[in-house]
C-alpha cells in the first residue's frame, strides 16, 4: 500500500467568494503551481503564490480565500501517518499529532524540482505565529515577489525593490523576511534556481547557457548553488527528468 498519494487540484473560486472552514484529514503538503490565495489557520494569516508550500496537520482547521481573481492550481501530497513514524514518540507526545510547526513556507528549489519530476512522470503538458499584517504592506511585498521572479536574469538592487514596495531599505528587508520567510537575496537566488529547474527539465539548452540566462555569473557558482538547493547536480536532474518523461 502506498504511503503517499498525489492529487492535482484546480480551484475555480472567484475573487471575493466567501471562504469556508475546512480541516486537513491527515498530514499533507501542497505546492502552489499557479495562482494566488489567502490561507488562515489559528494565528497564521498569509498570502500564497507560485511555488509557496502549504503544510497541513491532521485535524487542523483552516480557511482559503481568493482576494485576487483566477483561482489557483496546486499539487497536493497526502501522507499516511506511518510514513512519518520516524518522528520520535516523545516529540509526538509533546506536540500531539502536529507534524509541521509552520503552515506556510516560501518557495524552495527542492519542492520545485519535486513538482517538475511529478509532472514529468504524470505526463503533465505544461515557528511562532506571525504578527498581524497590514494588508497594504503585504500587497506591496507580494508585488516585489512577482517583480523579482520576472527579473531573475537582471542585476537587482535593494534600493530599487524597496522603492517598488514604497518602504525604506531597512524596513523593506525586515518586512520582506517576515512576510516571505527569507531575505530578498535568498528569495532571488532560489527563484533563479527554480527557473533553471524548469529550463533544464523542459529543454535541451546547454546547462552553461541556462546558468547565464538565469543570472549566474559563472558556471561553477551555478552548479554549486543548484546542488545545495536541489540536492543533485543540474546534469543529474536533467537525466532523471528525461528518464521519467520517456516512461
Amino acid at each position: 500500500m502506498s504511503c503517499v498519494s498525489v492529487l492535482e487540484y484546480r480551484c475555480q473560486a472567484q475573487k471575493g467568494e466567501r471562504p469556508r472552514v475546512e480541516e486537513f484529514a491527515g498530514p499533507s503538503l501542497a505546492i502552489v503551481c499557479s495562482g494566488r490565495f489567502a490561507f488562515r489557520s489559528g494565528g497564521e494569516d498569509q498570502l500564497l503564490a507560485n511555488d509557496f508550500l502549504l503544510l497541513g496537520n491532521p485535524g487542523q482547521a483552516y480557511e482559503i480565500s481568493h482576494p485576487h481573481a483566477g483561482g489557483d492550481h496546486c499539487l497536493i501530497f497526502h501522507f499516511e501517518e506511518p510514513v512519518l513514524a520516524e518522528i520520535g514518540d516523545a516529540h509526538r507526545r509533546r506536540r500531539g499529532r502536529r507534524y509541521f510547526a509552520r503552515s506556510v513556507l516560501p518557495p524552495l528549489p527542492r519542492a520545485t524540482a519535486l513538482r517538475r519530476l511529478v509532472e514529468a512522470g504524470a505526463g503533465d503538458p505544461r515557528a511562532a505565529p506571525p504578527p498581524a499584517r497590514d494588508r497594504r504592506t503585504r500587497e506591496s511585498i507580494h508585488r516585489t515577489v512577482e517583480w523579482l521572479e520576472r527579473s531573475i536574469g537582471e542585476e537587482v538592487r535593494l534600493s530599487e525593490i524597496a522603492r517598488l514596495a514604497e518602504l525604506s531599505p531597512y524596513h523593506f528587508l525586515r518586512t520582506f523576511k517576515r512576510e516571505v520567510g527569507v531575505t530578498p537575496y535568498r528569495f532571488l537566488v532560489r527563484a533563479r534556481i527554480r527557473r533553471a529547474i524548469e529550463l533544464i527539465a523542459r529543454s535541451s539548452v546547454p546547462i552553461t547557457s541556462i546558468a547565464y540566462e538565469v543570472g549566474f555569473g559563472d558556471l561553477s557558482n551555478f552548479v554549486h548553488t543548484f546542488r545545495r538547493e536541489v540536492g543533485v547536480s543540474p546534469s543529474q536532474f536533467r537525466k532523471t527528468a528525461r528518464s521519467l518523461t520517456s516512461q
